[in-house]
């Protein structure tokens, strides 16, 4: 059986994703545009807001509601969606070493950081095993190609992914809830809601949660019967401590 319930916030692994948004100071305001044309990615690879075709690094930038239609669901299903972008892995699922422009390593030591950065939110995750988050509720993600250190500093040889989280929305109330159920009693549950709290401020929550058995399993365990052998009338009965006969 698994369950995961995640819970979005800063800084702690089970979340409330919280975002207060407070009205934007004028030095920012300079940075951001007015208005955005239909279908218009606006990024902040460079640390300032600009259209995804005004950028002058090589980037790549996939929208929330892309992610939400094409169902990525974890860091490892970038590699599908952005070109050049490749990944191993060796601990499990969504625990990825990515490699970009041919940079990668080959130290999989848990201590070792690898060449190409990952953001969540602005916040670095030095270690791969960090990574295993689930995407949900995003904004944008950016994978911008190496090397990257006039921005990012070190550890960015090869690039940097950008996971960004969708903010507070100032002035509106609304919100969304995804359902989806699958294979071996599978449910996927994700959603968000946004409060505008007064004209300077706002309130955002944002989950998702996953349930699955097994897929495999026995009605009793202390009796390991293959299920081809338990149809036989010689087969041993189970009494529900150990087989007999």
């Amino acid at each position: 059986m698994k369950d995961l319930l995640l819970l979005r916030a800063s800084g702690a692994a089970l979340a409330v994703a919280v975002a207060l948004v407070a009205p934007p100071v004028l030095a920012q305001a300079a940075d951001t545009p007015e208005a955005n044309a239909p279908g218009e990615i606006i990024v902040t690879a460079t640390k300032r807001s600009e259209s995804l075709q005004s950028v002058p690094i090589s980037v790549s930038a996939i929208g929330g509601d892309d992610l939400s239609k094409s169902r990525t669901t974890s860091v490892d299903d970038l590699t599908s969606k952005v070109a050049n972008l490749q990944m191993t892995g060796i601990v499990g699922d969504n625990t990825p070493i990515f490699s970009l422009r041919g940079v990668s390593m080959s130290d999989y030591s848990l201590n070792q950081s690898s060449p190409v950065a990952t953001y969540y939110d602005e916040v670095y995750k030095g270690n791969f095993a960090f990574l295993g988050v689930a995407m949900y509720d995003l904004e944008r993600v950016e994978v911008l190609r190496g090397p990257q250190g006039t921005l990012y500093g070190k550890n960015t040889t090869g690039g940097a992914v950008n996971i960004i989280s969708r903010d507070a929305a100032l002035g509106e109330t609304g919100g969304y809830i995804n359902a989806g159920y699958g294979n071996y009693n599978r449910v996927d549950v994700n959603g968000a809601i946004n409060l505008a709290l007064g004209d300077k401020a706002a309130l955002r929550v944002a989950g998702t949660y996953s349930h699955a058995d097994g897929g495999s399993g026995t009605s009793c365990p202390a009796c390991p019967i293959s299920p081809k052998r338990a149809s036989s009338p010689s087969a041993p009965r189970c009494t529900g401590s150990r087989p007999t006969g």
